[in-house]
C-alpha cells in the first residue's frame, strides 16, 4: 500500500497596513455660516450637516459639494447636529438653550425642546427614536422623539461640570 504524505507550512499571517490619515485636500464646502461649530457625517457618510453660528444648519452632499438644504430655526448658534438611523430626521442643539427635532425632506421643525438650563452643546440620536442632550447646565436629557410630550422621559445630572461631547452605543451613554 503506498502512502502519500503532504505537510502544509505554517506560514504567519502578513501584518495588515496601519490606516493613515487623509495626506491631501479633497475638497472645501463654501458654508457662509460664520464659525462652523460641527461638522458631522450621516449613518452612511454620504451627506453631512454643518452648524453655523449664523443660527442655520446646512444638509451638503461633500462629494459633490452641493448645498442640499438650509434649515433655520434656532435663535442663536447651532453647536451640534446629528442624523437619525434612517436619515429621515435631523436633531439639533444650540446657544439657545433649545433641542429642534426636524424633518429632513420638508426642512421643517417637527418639534423644539425646551428644558436645558443653559447652552445645549450636544446632540446624539439613540436607536430607540430618543434624542440624547448634553448641557452647560451638567445635565443630559432623553427626550422622546415618537410622543407629544413637551418635557424631557429622563434626567441625568451627575455631571460636575458641563456636558461638552456626547456618545451613545447600544446601552451606554458616554460624555465628556
Amino acid at each position: 500500500m503506498c502512502e502519500t504524505h503532504y505537510f502544509m507550512m505554517a506560514f504567519p499571517e502578513p501584518k495588515p497596513k496601519k490606516p493613515e490619515l487623509p495626506k491631501k485636500l479633497l475638497g472645501t464646502l463654501q458654508c457662509k455660516q460664520g464659525a462652523v461649530r460641527a461638522v458631522r457625517f450621516n449613518v452612511d457618510g454620504n451627506y453631512c450637516l454643518t452648524c453655523g453660528s449664523d443660527k442655520s444648519l446646512k444638509l451638503w452632499h461633500p462629494h459633490k459639494g452641493t448645498l442640499l438644504k438650509t434649515y433655520s430655526g434656532h435663535g442663536y448658534e447651532v453647536l451640534d447636529a446629528a442624523g437619525s438611523f434612517d436619515n429621515s430626521q435631523l436633531c439639533s442643539c444650540g446657544s439657545d438653550k433649545t433641542v429642534v427635532l426636524w424633518d429632513v425632506a420638508r426642512g421643517q421643525v417637527i418639534r423644539k425642546f425646551r428644558a436645558h438650563a443653559g447652552k445645549v452643546n450636544c446632540v446624539q440620536f439613540s436607536e430607540e427614536a430618543m434624542i440624547l442632550s448634553g448641557s452647560i447646565d451638567s445635565s443630559i436629557r432623553c427626550w422622546d422623539c415618537r410622543s407629544r410630550r413637551p418635557d424631557s422621559i429622563q434626567i441625568l445630572d451627575e455631571a460636575k461640570d458641563g456636558i461638552s461631547s456626547l456618545k451613545v452605543s447600544d446601552h451606554e451613554i458616554l460624555t465628556g
